[in-house]
C-alpha cells in the first residue's frame, strides 16, 4: 500500500497508520520513509511485535519526538482494534547503528531507498542483525549510482508520459 502520512495532526496520522496495519502478518514488517525537516531517514514497523527499527543515514538517533509519538499511538491503536493486548509497556525503538553511512550532504534520500531495496531483497529478513551493531559497511559511488538508474528507469516505465 502506498500513500502520506505527511497531513494531519499526531492523532489522525496514528490512525491512518494504524489503518495500514490491519491485517498485518507476524513477522510483517511496514517500510515508512520519514522526512525530518529536509532530511529522510528509514521506519521499519513490525506492528505484533510492537518493535521499530530506525535507520538515518547520517546515524544519527530519533530527535522527533512527533514521529516517535504517532507510530506509537498506530501500534497501540492498531493492537487496541484487533483486541490484542500489548506485549510490552511501550513500543520498541531500536537504531539501526550498523547501517551504511552517508558521506555527502544531499544523498539521504538515496540511502533510504538503498536500505529498503536491501531489506526486500533479503528473503531471511536479517537485516536488524546486519545493520544493528556499528560496522564498516558502505555503499560505493557505484552502489548509489546503481541505486539512481534502477530508480530512474522504474519511473520512467511506471510514470513516462
Amino acid at each position: 500500500m502506498v500513500g502520506t502520512l505527511a497531513c494531519g495532526n499526531i492523532g489522525q496520522r496514528s490512525r491512518k497508520l494504524a489503518d495500514r496495519f490491519k491485517g498485518a502478518c507476524d513477522g510483517q514488517h511496514f517500510l515508512i520513509p520519514f522526512n525530518d525537516v529536509n532530511h529522510w531517514a528509514l521506519t521499519v514497523v513490525k506492528p505484533n511485535e510492537e518493535v521499530v527499527y530506525y535507520m538515518d543515514p547520517l546515524k544519527r538517533s530519533i530527535d522527533s519526538q512527533e514521529w516517535t509519538e504517532v507510530v506509537d499511538n498506530a501500534i497501540v491503536l492498531y493492537k487496541s482494534t484487533m483486541n490484542t493486548p500489548m506485549l510490552k509497556k511501550k513500543v520498541s525503538w531500536e537504531n539501526m547503528a550498523g547501517i551504511p553511512m552517508q558521506k555527502g550532504s544531499v544523498d539521504c534520500g538515496l540511502f533510504v531507498m538503498r536500505y529498503m531495496k536491501e531489506i526486500c531483497q533479503d528473503k531471511e529478513v536479517q537485516f536488524a542483525s546486519k545493520w544493528a551493531r556499528r560496522g564498516n559497511l558502505e555503499y560505493t559511488e557505484d552502489d548509489i549510482n546503481q541505486t539512481k538508474v534502477e530508480f530512474a528507469k522504474y519511473f520512467m516505465s511506471h510514470n513516462a508520459i
